[in-house]
């Protein structure tokens, strides 16, 4: 008999939502597949059949967190008409997330850290993700004609990781602020630089 239209997307969705929400608060090594297939309410062969294994559902986990991720930070910048004002959009943003009574600090950084193994696929999907929002930063700085895009969008990422992990250890937004009053100083002297050598110009 043939599956109702939906059935299959349904059930692979609910086994995902469950396994990232229980991978985040428990931490993924502490979490099997029999509390996933618990959790989700779906049976293990459907499991199965969606997933070949734990690290499968890692992999896909990590993914449909790095997408909502990165459409967050695009939401966020969507509505800012400046390199500024879209890059301090999306450490508003962050302070959301932050905000969230259910934070437990990077997911991405969790998971490095617990797989530990470099060839894993979570693993390099976390390490992807993370050059994919140093790539945002240095986009809208080349953009905006910035000296040194790269350097200036390693910092930015310097100061959101930091906040982060500051913010997962005390449970408070302030490390959020500090990192944003530093993003200004760092945006100062870019934009202060910019204007300098278009002043020198003939």
């Amino acid at each position: 008999m043939a599956r109702p239209a939906g059935t299959v997307s349904i059930a692979r969705s609910r086994i995902l939502s469950c396994a990232s929400d229980l991978f985040y608060r428990k931490g993924i090594n502490h979490v099997g597949v029999n509390e996933i297939v618990e959790a989700s309410g779906v049976a293990r062969m459907t499991l199965y059949h969606h997933f070949k294994s734990k690290n499968d559902i890692i992999s896909a986990v990590l993914d449909m967190r790095r997408a909502r991720r990165l459409e967050g930070i695009q939401v966020s910048m969507q509505e800012a008409d400046t390199p500024r004002g879209r890059i301090l959009a999306i450490f508003d943003y962050l302070d959301r997330v932050i905000d969230d009574p259910g934070f437990r600090g990077c997911a991405f950084i969790n998971a490095a850290v617990e797989l530990a193994d470099p060839a894993h696929p979570g693993f390099e999907i976390s390490m992807r993700h993370k050059r994919r929002m140093i790539e945002e930063f240095e986009r809208i700085a080349a953009q905006a004609g910035w000296r040194a895009p790269d350097l200036f969008a390693l910092q930015c990422q310097l100061l959101w990781d930091g906040a982060v992990a500051a913010a997962q250890i005390g449970y408070d937004d302030a490390p959020v602020r500090a990192a944003r009053a530093a993003l200004e100083t760092l945006i100062d002297v870019a934009e202060s630089g910019a204007a300098r050598r278009a002043g020198e110009q003939p």
